[in-house]
């Protein structure tokens, strides 16, 4: 889910979600040891499937940062873990 739902517009060249909500599924492959390839198989806003989306990547900490390769797109996901003993 969105924090920030924008009203039928897309929050960049691609528009990723839908009414706030953003979900897709598919594989990818590390193109070097920054990069991926992530092939969409199928998605909520279905102008994605099929598509190829370059991705940078890099870990900080016990954070996985994601961010679109497009220099005009300005978005970030970051996944954490909690370490545990």
């Amino acid at each position: 889910m969105c924090r920030n739902q924008e009203k039928n517009t897309a929050s960049g060249p691609v528009q990723y979600a839908q009414s706030g909500y953003e979900a897709s599924f598919g594989t990818y492959e590390v193109n070097d040891t920054h990069t991926f390839t992530y092939h969409v198989d199928g998605a909520l806003v279905r102008s994605l499937i099929g598509r190829n989306l370059s991705r940078r990547y890099e870990f900080n900490g016990t954070q996985l940062i994601i961010r679109s390769s497009d220099p005009n797109e300005h978005w970030t996901v970051i996944w954490s873990t909690t370490a545990r003993h």
